[in-house]
């Protein structure tokens, strides 16, 4: 996630124009949606991290594009994992519907301030974003494998 931040980063836009249609490309987006669901299952992150480059990346597909695609790939994949974490006693309600309310709210702001930047510009930043979420998820292994080793 660092190497692809730095890239994204270091690019600023990608090449777009790719077909989706054709079979190769879709066979991709169906690999990066796996991917996403398996990572934001396993661990806890939002699969935006990983369909946004990806669909940047290997598709070609411009930034806000991406985005946007990715922002409605999620819901599904939101809805089936709540589904499975309400099951299970796993979400705090109360809790899930004050973050959701802030959420819309920050996210029509968000999307406003997005549309309002350069397809280059949107692309480096959130390639820092990237970058910052897989540093922070090396940190954090690193402390608790320190933890471990600490209390052996």
């Amino acid at each position: 996630m660092i190497a692809t931040g730095v890239r994204m980063f270091a690019a600023g836009v990608s090449e777009s124009g790719t077909e989706v249609e054709t079979v190769p490309a879709l066979a991709i987006a169906v690999g990066i949606g796996l991917v996403a669901g398996m990572a934001s299952g396993v661990a806890g992150i939002g699969g935006g991290v990983i369909m946004v480059p990806a669909m940047v990346f290997l598709l070609g597909m411009d930034q806000l594009l991406a985005e946007g695609t990715s922002l409605m790939a999620i819901l599904f994949t939101a809805v089936a994992g709540t589904r499975v974490n309400l099951r299970n006693r796993r979400v705090d309600l109360r809790l899930a519907t004050l973050i959701g309310v802030g959420g819309v709210i920050s996210a029509l702001v968000g999307v406003r301030f997005a549309l309002g930047l350069s397809s280059e510009t949107l692309t480096r930043v959130f390639g820092v974003f990237v970058a910052l979420v897989g540093l922070r998820m090396v940190v954090k292994l690193l402390r608790e494998r320190r933890k471990v080793s600490e209390s052996t």
